[in-house]
């Protein structure tokens, strides 16, 4: 075997790589904005910041579901699309309210986060917005996600899981 050949095989080897790295980052690209969006979230609001947002998700959620005239609201949407938005924008309503008055009673009392369950708190939340994306707010009627996402994220049986994964991600991470 000779050097050139030796140094084509690396270089197939490495252009292979690195589309396949490529293909991962793409089927998960979604998933890496919204943990990227959570982790410069939780720097700016600190440790109090990201602990009350994604305590303010579950109290978000619930305000949502119960409130009496989401389905009217909705509906009246006309396209997926704006059904879609308008779903999101509601929940973000339900989330504000929440999000302020849990702030406002941990706020300060909370130590400095490390990175590593920065990130891990970041990509849990993304991972629960992404399961309401699915579930919730039906954004795979106007998106089509990659079938590894659809995998992870579309099945019924995993949104509960998905649903308590930052809870779970708070009580071990967060001392």
């Amino acid at each position: 075997m000779d050097v050139n050949s030796l140094a084509l095989q690396v270089s197939n080897v490495a252009t292979a790589s690195a589309f396949n790295a490529w293909a991962l980052i793409g089927n998960f690209l979604i998933l890496a904005v919204l943990t990227l969006l959570m982790i410069a979230f939780s720097y700016y609001g600190g440790k109090g910041g990201i602990i009350s947002l994604i305590m303010a998700f579950y109290g978000g959620y619930g305000l949502y579901l119960v409130f009496p005239y989401t389905s009217v609201i909705v509906d009246a949407g006309g396209t997926p699309l704006f059904k879609a938005l308008i779903s999101i924008f509601i929940f973000l309503v339900a989330l504000f309210i929440p999000f302020i008055f849990i702030q406002r009673l941990i706020k300060g009392g909370f130590g400095v986060l490390s990175f590593v369950p920065r990130f891990a708190l970041s990509f849990l939340a993304a991972c629960f917005l992404l399961a309401l994306a699915y579930h919730v707010f039906n954004v795979s009627h106007i998106y089509t996600f990659p079938e590894p996402m659809n995998t992870l994220f579309a099945p019924d049986r995993f949104f509960f899981w998905w649903f308590i994964a930052p809870l779970a991600g708070l009580f071990y991470l967060v001392h």
